[in-house]
């Protein structure tokens, strides 16, 4: 029997805020490990730094403005580190003994710097342990990761145990001290292949898990947590949605229990039928999210061609026949893209709201081993050693041409007054002639 340590570290970042963030991955190698025999113990720098939550229980994160790193100390805006202090995660090492192996999650490529601090704070206080590295930011930088964190071995891909494939038990969120909100996911990865996405580098193949076991697990989490609300992390939650999510919204739907569902993640619009809209607000989902990055029917065919523009605005007119909201749901528009510009992205927002939704502008980042990226190393625009920091959703465009960047910002407030303005009133601003097209 081994002494476990996993620890999930801070994020280092211009901006950050917790949509039910939970190291999922790295909880299900903790139960992976304890099965096994072994004893595991858990540090999450994020664990514990709400500081202001809203009506669905998210939160802004505690934080704490540092220097900026030299490959980004010409932007202008102050970087932060998200989650405890470095006091506070030295006395939580304190009280750990006898660690034998620690296990370190990493996330966003881009927040790398918080992985980086906290193995070496780690090697320095538990010298005679292995260190791994796995995650999202080891596998998309692998090599990065390699020769700059400090772990004396960095994972790629998934650890085992740590997909839901690899057998069906549940993370152990017991060492977690805040369970109100907890992800879920009933399906693991995504059937496109979107230029800009790197989901299937993340999980190559598309799987449907048994609805019935999350069920249970969800089941269990609301009777020994008491948790009511969950997050789905699915990338493609309403593909193949019939031997999945209709029939575990169907059980949800029996049983009546008083939980709430969110999808931060976006769903796709092509998936959504009648029956599967009504279900959904059966069963209480809220803050629904619609992926469709943009209502440019030509870019939508050479990213990926995931939804169209009629697809999109069917969705919205099946959940707003099902009881949805005009405030509680949104849908996700790509800005700071090479290939958008600013006036098609003001199109998309113009289009978006005249149907009644709610606009969330996803800023664009540049992911080691999409299409995009290959093609801005191609084409000069990046070097192909670019530092993971550029990939931040919140500078790339500084990165491209600051005015630009400045453009961006001024769009995001229009998008915040727009949103404040909408209410219940939304829905009746929808163009049921583009709905019938």
């Amino acid at each position: 029997m081994a002494n476990i340590l996993l620890v999930n570290p801070w994020i280092y970042d211009f901006a950050a805020y917790d949509f039910g963030i939970k190291p999922v991955g790295l909880l299900r190698v903790g139960e992976y490990l304890r099965r096994r025999g072994n004893e595991v113990q858990l540090v999450d720098c994020l664990e514990g730094c709400a500081t202001k939550r809203d009506r669905h229980g998210f939160s802004k994160i505690k934080k704490e403005e540092v220097g900026k790193p030299a490959a980004v100390r010409t932007v202008r805006r102050p970087f932060f580190r998200y989650g405890v202090s470095l006091t506070e995660f030295d006395s939580r090492l304190e009280r750990i003994k006898n660690v034998d192996e620690i296990f370190v999650t990493s996330g966003m490529t881009y927040w790398y710097p918080g992985v980086r601090l906290a193995i070496a704070l780690l090697k320095e206080r538990f010298p005679g342990a292995n260190v791994t590295l796995g995650g999202c930011y080891a596998t998309l930088c692998h090599a990065h990761a390699s020769s700059t964190s400090g772990a004396h071995k960095v994972w790629k891909g998934d650890y085992p145990g740590a997909s839901h494939g690899a057998g069906d038990f549940y993370p152990a969120y017991d060492l977690l001290v805040d369970k109100g909100v907890l992800p879920i996911q009933l399906t693991r990865g995504c059937p496109f292949r979107c230029s800009y996405c790197a989901a299937h580098l993340l999980a190559p193949a598309f799987t449907v898990r048994d609805p019935a076991a999350l069920f249970a697990e969800v089941m269990r989490y609301r009777t020994a947590f008491g948790t009511k609300r969950f997050v789905f992390y699915d990338d493609a939650l309403a593909h193949r949605s019939d031997e999945g999510l209709k029939i575990f919204l169907r059980m949800v739907v029996q049983s009546g229990p008083d939980i709430t569902f969110y999808t931060p993640n976006g769903i796709h619009a092509r998936f959504i039928d009648e029956e599967l809209a009504g279900l959904m607000m059966k069963a209480h989902f809220r803050e629904v999210r619609l992926s469709a990055e943009t209502t440019d029917e030509g870019l939508q065919r050479s990213t990926g061609g995931k939804v169209t523009t009629s697809e999109l605005t069917m969705a919205l007119k099946l959940l707003k026949n099902a009881g949805c909201r005009g405030g509680d749901i949104g849908v996700y528009l790509m800005i700071g893209a090479p290939w958008l510009d600013i006036e098609k992205t003001m199109r998309d927002i113009e289009f978006v709201h005249s149907l009644g939704a709610k606009v969330d502008l996803a800023s664009y980042s540049p992911i080691p081993g999409t299409r995009d990226y290959e093609d801005l190393v191609a084409s000069g625009t990046i070097p192909p050693d670019l530092d993971p920091l550029w990939h931040n959703k919140s500078i790339f465009a500084d990165l491209l041409d600051s005015s630009y960047s400045e453009k961006v910002r001024e769009v995001r407030l229009y998008v915040s007054k727009l949103n404040r303005a909408m209410g219940e009133q939304g829905w009746q601003k929808i163009l049921w002639t583009k709905q019938s097209a």
